[in-house]
């Protein structure tokens, strides 16, 4: 039966949907994720398209030379000041900019008030204020959500397959494998982290596939367990045992009848993967050793912050930024934990 429409799981999502905290808070991450994919649409220092002597280019995808536009250079032109130009501000030109005209790491000095040295807090112009280079905060926030989810949603799919096939391998085959694996796990749960970090940075270079590698070497083991446990206790069930005497193989056991069986661990701790994956990066990033500038980072607009306590707003939006995500995630798992459970939730008064 489709994983989809199997009524088990079916049940389990309707439980989940009743929790309202936890159901819209899904659509908060969700959606504020799909529109953060968007973001170089909404937000961006480049033109969505300009009309220039009856041609049409779309530089927030290509690439223009200053030529193309009546300059000189071969070089991409300054948007903004070209807009001020005669030939598009008095003539039939056209040039149509984002909602929100400031690049990720677009120094707006020029927008900025007269007499006034960034970081510059908040203003009509510049919501969330500008950071010590004079780039826009609100931009390099929502760019830093988009890069955030990514590394964790990427985290979660490295997270879910290395756990669910070494732990599902311990718990269907047992014996010498087990032991011989679970003694791998052990010396690898040994490794500091941070240290671990260091050495691939010095020897490859800060970056966020090195990031990736790293922390996804080693964030899986906590999973493991569960899934070795799920197999150890599904892999005596009568259904196996007829699955064995039908001749199917191995794989199609642990794929067909272990695996969907012993989802409740990858599915409960998912959000909770998430929180992991975004506190790591954030925290990294404010130590220097996550990804490198000018990358936007929350940990790195935190850091900024340290160093120029009076710039409140450097640690404050990023902050609260970091903080919500954390909290609809929490709400997420609550809700996934309840669903999952076999019984009601008992509340008390």
């Amino acid at each position: 039966m489709n994983f989809i429409s199997n009524p088990a799981n079916l049940r389990k999502w309707e439980k989940f949907k009743k929790n309202k905290r936890a159901y819209y808070s899904m659509l908060i991450l969700l959606y504020t994720y799909i529109l953060s994919l968007f973001s170089p649409l909404l937000i961006n220092n480049k033109p969505l398209f300009i009309l220039y002597e009856g041609s049409i280019s779309f530089p927030i995808f290509s690439f223009y030379p200053e030529t193309k536009f009546g300059g000189v250079n071969l070089t991409e032109p300054n948007y903004k000041k070209l807009n001020k130009e005669p030939r598009f501000s008095n003539s039939s030109n056209v040039m149509v900019f984002p909602p929100i005209p400031f690049g990720v790491n677009e120094d707006n000095l020029e927008s900025l008030e007269e007499g006034t040295n960034p970081p510059s807090k908040p203003t009509l112009k510049h919501w969330m204020g500008t950071d010590d280079r004079g780039r826009d905060v609100f931009t390099r926030i929502i760019y830093g959500y988009r890069l955030a989810m990514t590394f964790s949603l990427i985290l979660i799919i490295v997270e879910i397959f290395l756990a669910s096939f070494i732990g599902g391998v311990q718990g269907y085959f047992v014996g010498r494998l087990d032991l011989f694996l679970q003694r791998i796990i052990e010396i690898l749960s040994a490794i500091p982290f941070l240290y671990l970090i260091l050495i691939m940075g010095s020897f490859f270079g800060r970056g966020f596939f090195v990031l990736i590698v790293t922390y996804g070497s080693l964030s899986w083991i906590g999973l493991s367990y569960y899934m070795r446990g799920e197999f150890l206790k599904l892999r005596k069930q009568q259904f196996v045992d007829a699955a064995k005497t039908l001749g199917a193989s191995s794989f199609s056991i642990i794929m067909r009848h272990l695996l969907p069986n012993s989802i409740t661990p990858l599915v409960t701790f998912l959000p909770f993967i998430l929180i992991s994956a975004i506190s790591v990066l954030s925290a990294l990033d404010f130590l220097g050793y996550g990804i490198p500038a000018p990358n936007p980072s929350w940990g790195e607009l935190i850091g900024q912050g340290r160093e120029r306590l009076t710039a409140w707003w450097l640690i404050t939006f990023p902050s609260v930024a970091l903080f919500l995500t954390i909290l609809f995630s929490a709400f997420v798992g609550e809700g996934l934990r309840d669903a999952f459970d076999p019984k009601d939730k008992v509340v008390y008064k």
